[in-house]
């Protein structure tokens, strides 16, 4: 100990008489009898002020320590919170009062609760087997980017080959947990593409296809099937492959001027789609809204344009799509509204959770809504403030081509921002981890902190398209939604984080540095329920979710 030691030191050079050449008085040895005798009761009180310090140091910082004191500090792994001597000697020593109750449970839960998983994903990370797949579709979505691009458009193979390589690099490299595509046989599969056979292999569906297409798409006949993980266009499916991303339509392109005759435009190449777009197109013609179509049915125009420029001279596209599936979202739709002409949308029922802001598409539920569409599209053609507001959004006079769309389209295209490969793995990195979350080690994680009628919960928060978690803590005297919003503001404000999206949307909607929470909801729900469906209704939701899940554990979306 060394303060003791340096006392001592002090201590003993003091007992010494000294030699200054002059007798010692009475007085002064009187005096040193007296301090001499108080000594004894000074070093004891300073041992037990540095027992005290070093105790304090090593709840922090030695907790094997502790575990050797049972009855004097901390009792590992209670099952009903935590109401233990060490705790409430620390807090007494701080005064007892409400923060300090506070601090010490979340140092003691954060030390308790922590556990290390048997994989560390850095190190050992994600495999998905399956070339032939993830080559195919890799090379679609470059062919995709690439018919934009004439200097690699002459040399395609040379391209993708190059583009793919690069993008391996770029994207896996980024992901948030260790994420490998490919073959190994040193490595362990964590996932196949297509039905595989091998024990423990998690295997995995993609598709962008409709469903009323190909049936295996069906999320609940993959099931049926025997897949473990559905990606396509759904939101309610595990990882959803949507046709929508910043990186591909620059949504906030501004609005040119609308110089067309006919007021709408169509692009429509299969004829035998399997819904009715062809009726309504012909539905649109009888009730006199002229269209100019540059596809393969009904064509009345030169078919070999580029199809945003085109579309932006016309004051209403026809985004009609082959199927009336629900997300079922593709190009025709992004593609009209970066060209700043209003979508007549046949296709998905859900196609206003799509649109950038509430009134801004018109939709064509069945045709019988033919004539009262028609009705509306000549209302707005002859009324161009009338026209304007709709792109504006006419609901609340918002220009969301000026000022940007609606918190809802932004959080649905931010998805976007984590490639659907790297969600994959971190859907299958948070599956391994669940799993291992089982086991008794893990069920003794005491999860809450008690002292007298406060108690402390321990939760987990991640940004979605992040892996890694951080610790928040909600005290049972507050346990709200406004206190959860508030507590993980918070904590990500305190870590200067900054959204997974930022540098994917457009600059002048990515906004400054505040933080804005869209939606919070515990892991493993589908895009679909955090984005739409699910919500804590009440306070008491949150607290029910709180305690009947112990360490429960949150994702975020910021916008």
């Amino acid at each position: 100990m060394g303060i003791v030691s340096n006392l001592k030191g002090s201590r003993t050079q003091e007992g010494l008489p000294v030699s200054d050449g002059l007798p010692p008085s009475s007085t002064s040895v009187s005096h040193k009898k007296k301090c001499s005798n108080l000594l004894p009761l000074v070093v004891a009180l300073v041992v037990i002020a540095e027992i005290s310090f070093l105790g304090r140091l090593d709840m922090a910082k030695n907790a094997a320590f502790f575990d050797s004191w049972p009855d004097m500090f901390y009792k590992s792994h209670f099952s009903d919170g935590v109401a233990v001597a060490g705790v409430d000697n620390e807090i007494e020593a701080l005064g007892g009062d409400q923060n300090g109750v506070a601090q010490n449970c979340e140092q003691w839960l954060e030390r308790e609760d922590a556990v290390v998983y048997s994989r560390d994903f850095s190190k050992d990370p994600i495999w998905v087997s399956g070339t032939e797949q993830i080559v195919k579709f890799s090379e679609w979505f470059v062919y995709e980017i690439l018919k934009f691009t004439d200097k690699c458009y002459l040399q395609m193979k040379y391209c993708l080959w190059h583009l793919f390589v690069l993008r391996e690099h770029q994207e896996w490299k980024t992901c948030a947990v260790g994420c490998k595509f490919g073959f190994d046989p040193s490595k362990k599969t964590d996932a196949a593409f297509g039905l595989s056979q091998e024990p423990g292999v998690a295997t995995v569906l993609r598709s962008m296809e409709s469903a009323l297409y190909y049936s295996d798409n069906n999320i609940a006949q993959a099931r049926r099937r025997g897949y473990d993980i559905v990606m396509t266009t759904s939101l309610s499916s595990d990882v959803p492959v949507g046709y929508f991303s910043w990186a591909e339509y620059d949504i906030m392109a501004p609005v040119m001027p609308k110089t067309e005759q006919a007021l709408a435009a169509a692009f429509i190449s299969n004829c035998g789609a399997h819904n009715f777009r062809l009726e309504a197109l012909v539905g649109l013609e009888k009730a006199n809204i002229k269209i100019d179509s540059y596809g393969g049915c009904h064509r009345n125009r030169n078919g070999k344009v580029d199809k945003v420029e085109a579309l932006k001279r016309y004051k209403f596209s026809l985004a009609f799509e082959n199927s009336n599936e629900e997300d079922y979202v593709t190009e025709k739709f992004f593609q009209s509204l970066v060209a700043g002409t209003i979508p007549v949308v046949v296709g998905a029922p859900n196609i206003e959770d799509f649109a950038p802001y509430p009134g801004s598409v018109l939709h064509i539920k069945e045709l019988a809504e033919v004539q009262s569409v028609a009705n509306r599209m000549k209302y707005l053609a002859e009324n161009p403030d009338a026209y304007n507001q709709s792109l504006r959004c006419s609901v609340v006079h918002s220009p969301w081509k000026y000022e940007g769309p609606s918190d809802s389209f932004k959080a649905l295209l931010d998805m976007s921002a984590v490639h659907s490969s790297c969600r994959l793995c971190i859907h299958l990195a948070t599956i391994i981890q669940e799993k291992e979350e089982k086991s008794s080690d893990f069920k003794k994680r005491p999860c809450k902190c008690t002292k007298g009628s406060e108690t402390i919960y321990h939760l987990y928060v991640r940004e979605r398209g992040r892996f890694e978690m951080d610790s928040i803590f909600l005290r049972s005297s507050n346990l709200t939604l406004d206190a959860l919003k508030s507590s993980v503001l918070t904590k990500f404000r305190y870590r200067k984080h900054v959204p997974v999206w930022k540098q994917e949307r457009p600059e002048t909607i990515r906004g400054g540095d505040e933080l804005k929470v869209y939606r919070i909801y515990p892991v493993g729900l589908t895009q679909r329920q955090a984005l739409y469906n699910f919500k804590f209704e009440r306070d008491a939701d949150l607290k029910n979710h709180i305690q009947s899940n112990p360490c429960a554990k949150f994702e975020v979306i910021f916008v």
